[in-house]
């Protein structure tokens, strides 16, 4: 799965489904690629969260993400 994500053809359908969004398209695009290796085990949920929570922040004004660690403290 991880190899699709270096496909042109898979970064180009990326790109025109986020491109029409209100949202930052790379963003987007980095959280999917994550997204992607915490669901094969290369990357935890809660490094997840951590990396993307002030993005998140910015881009929405709130972090509503199921993947908040128990315990996690902003």
């Amino acid at each position: 799965m991880a190899a699709v994500l270096d496909d042109p053809e898979w970064q180009d359908h990326v790109e025109e489904v986020l491109e029409d969004g209100p949202n930052s398209t790379a963003l987007g695009k980095e959280m999917g690629r994550d997204a992607v290796r915490v669901s094969i085990g290369e990357m935890s949920e809660a490094a997840f969260h951590e990396k993307y929570h002030d993005a998140v922040l910015e881009e929405f004004g709130v972090d509503d993400r199921p993947t908040k660690p128990e315990g996690y403290d902003e």
